[in-house]
């Protein structure tokens, strides 16, 4: 997993997602740009396969092993991400990442795992005002999704 802005196609849209995310009094930080194919087979079996598997799935993707307990929660839903990269293969067109997920942190610096919170007090979810903002901006929404993902965010262009 990485957070280098360089990975994601419109780095400059990202750039601005954050300046915007700050105007309206939110702190957003860039959680996730790219992924190596097999980081996301190993994140896709989570809660989907047995342990074993899952954490051999995790040492070949350079994973650190998990507990019985994390493996009963599924962290994604596709194995097509947007976040994909393989820079093992010859094409250029999956050498960049189409999505980054972002976090949001309180006043105090910790990160806000509630996507409901409203920490700015405004009325409106901080998660789903920042996804707001990514639209503003073109990009597509994870709120969309039929499982949403409110911290995601994808150039579809």
């Amino acid at each position: 997993m990485s957070r280098n802005p360089d990975m994601f196609i419109k780095p400059e849209l990202k750039e601005l997602f954050l300046i915007r995310c700050k105007a309206a009094g939110h702190r957003a930080i860039i959680t996730s740009v790219d992924r190596d194919y097999k980081e996301q087979q190993a994140l896709y079996a989570q809660g989907r396969e047995p342990l074993e598997v899952v954490n051999y799935k995790r040492e070949l993707a350079g994973l650190p092993r998990i507990t019985g307990t994390e493996n009963t929660r599924k962290v994604t839903w596709t194995l097509n991400s947007k976040h994909i990269v393989n820079l093992d293969d010859e094409r250029l067109d999956n050498d960049v990442s189409y999505a980054f997920d972002f976090g949001l942190l309180d006043k105090d610096g910790r990160y806000i795992g509630d996507v409901k919170a409203d920490v700015n007090a405004n009325n409106i979810a901080d998660y789903l005002e920042c996804a707001l903002i990514g639209e503003g901006l073109g990009l597509y929404s994870g709120r969309k999704f039929k499982n949403p993902d409110y911290p995601h965010l994808e150039w579809r262009g």
